[in-house]
């Protein structure tokens, strides 16, 4: 077998996710020995999930485009006057002492968007991602679908005051039943949600329905169809995140999880408190913030609560706008299933 060309892709993750885009298109109809005819070498610029993960992974590759001088030296606005980092000599040693393939498992969403010039026709998206999407909201008509850069933040992303709580949240409505086919085999919902609601607007009515996979399912690629339970979240939510990053809790490294996690943070109001005066309505309490991760996610739903308002959905960096609903899947349809990315070398687990 021939030598797999190294790849360096340098840039945000955003950039890595339109070479993602090509590799799984350009290999989707040849055989499955072209996958290992290429390893990517990941150069982080900016913020960048997927190089934060593969740093987790390797000691060597994270003290080498994640430490503070990196990071400093690419967020300035104008050029250094010299190359104190070295950063040719920094991308030479990772291109010539990568020698391990670590295999990033690739996720499909597929977009229900707003058609830009009809207004009843909406159209469908289908976009492979490896790293986090998020959830905001935007009026009604006012832009364009379309890709951006992530260069306006999601609306949504408040910060949470409360500790995360693992596991199902309350108020959740389960129901025995078998989550629908795969994104790219045509699913539909009807679109909901309002127009009213303001571009800064602090929290949206989403109903988000998942699917966890069984215990048995969750680490066996390869399966299109899960077992689950189906659950339904209903919330006005401040900020929705769903990574298809593996968590950093196994032991090993190479072990493949097919699942998502989800992170929210939830708008809660405290009860009513009476007034001692008469003829006054009661006061509510200042918002609350509720935050929770819910992980083992096989397939995932999410709509607004209200008719005619559009989602912005961000995927890997680029920002999608007049998104009706999306659908996520934990794994590509076609037998491109996995990013080959280089690293020095794993960590060495404690013994």
């Amino acid at each position: 077998m021939p030598r797999a060309v190294k790849v360096v892709a340098v840039g945000s993750q955003s950039y890595l996710g339109a070479i993602l885009q090509f590799f799984v298109t350009q290999l989707a109809n040849k055989t499955s020995d072209w996958l290992n005819h290429m390893r990517f070498l990941v150069v982080p610029l900016g913020s960048h999930p997927v190089a934060k993960h593969l740093g987790a992974l390797d000691n060597r590759y994270s003290s080498s485009f994640l430490d503070g001088a990196w990071r400093d030296l690419f967020s300035r606005s104008e050029p250094p006057q010299t190359d104190q980092l070295d950063v040719a000599g920094r991308i030479s040693q990772y291109i010539s002492g990568a020698s391990v393939t670590h295999q990033l498992p690739i996720a499909e969403a597929m977009l229900t968007c707003k058609h830009r010039t009809r207004e009843e026709d909406s159209y469908q998206k289908f976009i492979p991602f490896i790293g986090v999407v998020k959830v905001g909201l935007i009026e009604s008509g006012s832009s364009p679908t379309g890709d951006q850069e992530e260069g306006v933040g999601v609306n949504l992303a408040v910060p949470s005051t409360s500790p995360p709580s693992h596991g199902s949240p309350t108020g959740m409505i389960k129901e025995a039943a078998t989550p629908p086919s795969s994104p790219s085999m045509g699913s539909v919902l009807t679109a909901q949600g309002s127009p009213s609601m303001s571009h800064g607007v602090d929290a949206i009515g989403l109903q988000v329905d998942y699917w966890l996979a069984s215990l048995a399912e969750k680490r066996r690629e390869g399966e299109r169809r899960d077992t689950g339970c189906k659950n339904t979240l209903k919330s006005a939510f401040r900020s929705l995140q769903v990574s298809r990053l593996p968590g950093g809790g196994s032991s090993d490294p190479q072990a493949q999880v097919s699942t998502m996690a989800m992170t929210v943070v939830t708008k809660e109001k405290n009860k009513k408190v009476p007034t001692i005066f008469l003829g006054k309505k009661p006061k509510e309490k200042d918002v609350d913030s509720k935050s929770q991760v819910i992980e083992g996610i096989s397939r995932l739903i999410c709509s607004a609560k209200q008719h005619q308002t559009f989602l912005k959905v961000s995927i890997d960096g680029v920002e999608w706008n007049d998104v009706k609903f999306f659908q996520l899947a934990a794994q590509w349809p076609t037998h491109v299933k996995y990013l080959p990315v280089g690293l020095f070398g794993y960590n060495k687990t404690p013994s």
